[in-house]
């Protein structure tokens, strides 16, 4: 059975993050992210569209804050009615920088420029100092890949983080996992995917 995937990037967060790593640290949407996610429910619950029939949602404040207003949307769609089920999954939390939280690229390649040009080639032994090895953040995302394929509902949206959501299109489409650098999704955006059997296929991808 064919079925919808509707990939979300959280709207945006406070100006002071911008340039900077931000992966567990639990921060807020901005008042523009806000009202960004308001804008983004819109979009996604309009008639004509498949409606929405699952939410998987990354446990950071800020992606909650992001499905929040689609919820809200969807409980709304006269072809739903009621609440649909959202799932709070750990594996959807962006990946763990460790030392290199907070911290601009500039300031990163200028501390540990061995460190960085083993995560650009995305070395399998690549850990980020005191944080999540590459190889652990890849099996997570192919297991949040793996609960993809084996969902029944016909209309999947899953809110979570760019570096997820990259990785996570790349195991699905089967790219190469350095593809994940070669197409952006920005803060408030979002991708949607027709997948059949094992059959992944990129039907659009929306930046706002």
């Amino acid at each position: 059975m064919a079925k919808q995937i509707t990939l979300i990037r959280h709207a945006v967060i406070g100006t002071q993050w911008n340039g900077r790593y931000i992966g567990r640290r639990d921060v807020p949407l901005s008042a523009v992210g806000v009202e960004q996610a308001q804008q983004l429910a819109q979009r996604l619950v309009t008639p004509g569209t498949p409606p929405i029939q699952r939410l998987w949602c990354s446990p950071a404040q800020r992606a909650r804050q992001t499905a929040q207003p689609l919820c809200h949307h969807l409980a709304q769609h006269p072809a739903i009615h009621a609440s649909i089920p959202v799932t709070f999954d750990v594996r959807l939390h962006e990946i763990d920088f460790g030392q290199w939280e907070g911290l601009t690229f500039a300031q990163i390649a200028h501390k540990d420029p061995h460190r960085v040009a083993q995560w650009a080639a995305c070395a399998a032994t690549f850990c980020f100092p005191s944080g999540e090895a590459l190889s652990q953040f890849h099996q997570r995302v192919n297991g949040i890949a793996t609960a993809i394929h084996a969902e029944t509902c016909a209309h999947l949206a899953i809110v979570s983080h760019g570096g997820v959501l990259r990785t996570l299109m790349c195991a699905l489409l089967c790219w190469p996992l350095e593809d994940h650098l070669k197409f952006n999704l920005e803060r408030g955006g979002y991708a949607t995917l027709q997948l059949e059997d094992n059959h992944a296929v990129l039907t659009g991808l929306y930046n706002s």
